[in-house]
């Protein structure tokens, strides 16, 4: 038996007026058993990334009242956020809770509850003291502070070990994890999923362009420094710091010096030398630099992008990096070797090689060139005392670092675009953002969604969109679309549209069923499947009416195939014939809606 063990522990607020309580966040500690509980869980609620939903960043505004539900079946803790909140909220606001619970002190031990580690429950009650009339307590706050987000992510990463250390696979396994919010969001695992890196810098998207171009040229000098690479790279050497040492000088011939700012290369005598993987280390390397006090003008002015290289052995791999609402770090290429193989190519194997490196080179001073061109035009904001001055008041702005993508055009005046936050704070895989939309020669702010996607069905948005009465009045079934194009500098379609704010959880009304048969016959008419026909892609409206989102999967029927990574898990409905790969039909969508009028409906 181990002297640790993990624990979960719902978190709830509670309302000093109402009484009701909100669910707020699942914390997860592994502690040792001999410590107390109030030694852990507050430490842990406020380092949690979910930790701004609380009226305040002091664990000694409020009260804990601990509570362990041993004759319950808990929720699954891997379940989604929504589910967690309704399944908490309704026990724990039932009038029975305080009977079917027992208490438990801030004094007592984490042994007594390993039995069932994951039926844990904290109550946070705020002392009315702490809150002063200037300072009025909401349970939830409608505006989520983003320079405030970002800092204590930076906060937590300071207290990280050295990035040696934290990039050990026993290290990985317990800070890669959502409870961490410090946490790199790599793909790995794939909770930690992000978006593409490519919506933040164009830098990215030029790397990922020339390394795929085939038909490049190369210029002499190009193709010696990339022979002096390949010749280097393959060489065997006694230790580490003597690859580094030759690598370093190779590609410093190639590249020229690059910054911190821009690029981090993380080098490993061969595969499996040094403990950990070169482009994890790197990883945890541009963590501390721009989580670091001396990196917090560049972190609260932009995305602080930047270029990652892991070397082992002859192997090489980039990855491209970005501080925004969270670490979001993604691989732009596979490890690649540079040792001599077959090849198909008209050209000898060491040739071959050669002609790779120059392209991956080429790659790698495209985006540092980039880089350099985009550092240089941002304005660091000023700081007062380890703060932003935007953070110094509470009626003053608080900037969101979003995606690149800012402007187009409608009917030839501009549109600017200031993004705001995520449609879905903490659902960080989707890249659906909100914005205000600034017309040219206009004062008025427009609320916007601007949503990435690699494929969307434009003309489904907007036949729905334009749907008008047999009278001729306009009456929308999909957001208005203001902008849909696959823009090049980000590598995706950006989808413009208006933000739907009037919506409501309720059950589907009689004109709601036949607004949706409406809608899906609009699509099949025009010979268009929509695919994705699930409840959180129909918006419920206030008073009656609902709207469809989301045409990722709408296309032509015949064309238009179900993605690779659909949920087949069975938490679904889908029609039997619902694989991945295969044609979408309309006999699926005709199925999808039949589930959704025959089942409560709610829009998230």
């Amino acid at each position: 038996m181990t002297d640790r063990f993990q624990a979960a522990c719902a978190v709830l607020l509670k309302d000093p007026d109402t009484k009701r309580m909100k669910y707020i966040t699942t914390v997860f500690v592994y502690a040792p058993r001999t410590t107390i509980l109030d030694d852990w869980i507050p430490s842990a609620i406020f380092k949690s990334a979910t930790a701004d939903s609380l009226p305040s960043s002091d664990a000694d505004d409020f009260r804990y009242d601990y509570r362990w539900l041993i004759e319950r079946q808990i929720i699954d803790v891997m379940a989604s956020r929504r589910q967690r909140r309704e399944y908490f909220e309704n026990v724990c606001n039932n009038p029975s809770f305080r009977e079917e619970t027992i208490p438990l002190s801030g004094g007592s031990l984490f042994d007594m509850v390993e039995e069932k580690p994951f039926n844990l429950v904290v109550i946070l009650e705020p002392r009315r003291s702490a809150f002063s009339q200037s300072r009025p307590l909401s349970p939830v706050p409608e505006v989520h502070d983003p320079i405030k987000h970002r800092e204590k992510i930076a906060m937590v990463a300071r207290s990280r070990k050295s990035p040696s250390t934290e990039a050990q696979l026993s290290q990985l396994r317990v800070t890669q994890t959502r409870k961490a919010i410090d946490a790199i969001y790599n793909g790995r695992p794939l909770e930690l999923l992000g978006v593409s890196v490519t919506i933040y810098n164009s830098a990215f998207t030029n790397f990922l362009r020339v390394l795929k171009a085939n038909e490049l040229e190369f210029s002499p000098e190009e193709l010696l420094g990339a022979r002096r690479f390949v010749a280097s790279a393959v060489k065997y050497f006694p230790n580490e710091n003597a690859r580094v040492r030759a690598m370093a000088e190779t590609m410093e011939g190639i590249l020229g010096r690059s910054k911190p700012l821009l690029c981090i290369t993380e080098a490993k005598c061969e595969i499996g030398e040094g403990g950990s993987d070169p482009i994890a280390q790197a990883e945890r390397y541009y963590r501390a630099f721009y989580s670091s006090d001396e990196a917090q003008r560049l972190r609260v002015s932009c995305c602080c992008p930047c270029l990652l290289i892991g070397i082992a052995g002859p192997r090489i791999m980039v990855s491209g990096a970005v501080f925004a609402d969270c670490l979001l770090i993604q691989e732009l290429m596979d490890y690649r070797s540079f040792s001599l193989r077959p090849t198909l190519e008209e050209r000898s194997a060491y040739d071959d090689r050669v002609h790779e490196a120059a392209r991956l080179f080429r790659a790698i001073k495209t985006a540092l060139d980039d880089l350099g061109r985009y550092y240089a035009s941002v304005t660091l904001l000023p700081t007062t005392g380890g703060a932003t001055e935007s953070t110094a008041s509470p009626a003053s702005p608080k900037p969101y670092i979003g995606p690149q993508f800012t402007g187009f055009e409608i009917g030839g005046r501009a549109v600017t675009l200031t993004y705001t936050g995520r449609v879905l704070e903490d659902e960080l895989s989707r890249a659906v953002y909100t914005a205000l939309a600034h017309v040219q020669g206009s004062e008025v702010a427009h609320e916007v969604v601007v949503k990435f996607t690699h494929a969307y069905c434009v003309e489904g948005h907007r036949l729905l969109a334009d749907h008008r009465t047999p009278e001729g009045a306009h009456r929308p079934l999909a957001p208005r679309l203001w902008y849909c194009s696959k823009v090049p500098s980000v590598g995706m379609y950006v989808v413009v549209m208006d933000r739907i704010k009037n919506t409501e959880e309720r059950k589907l009304t009689e004109a709601d069923r036949a607004t949706l048969r409406e809608a899906v016959a609009l699509l099949h008419k025009r010979n268009l499947v929509f695919g994705d026909l699930r409840a959180p892609n129909v918006l419920l409206l206030r008073g009656g009416g609902l709207m469809l989102v989301d045409f990722d999967w709408c296309g032509r029927e015949g064309a238009a195939k179900y993605p690779g990574d659909i949920n087949e898990d069975g938490t679904i409905k889908w029609h039997a014939d619902t694989k991945a790969g295969q044609l979408i039909k309309k006999e699926h969508d005709l199925h999808m809606q039949t589930v959704l009028v025959t089942t409560t409906t709610t829009t998230e």
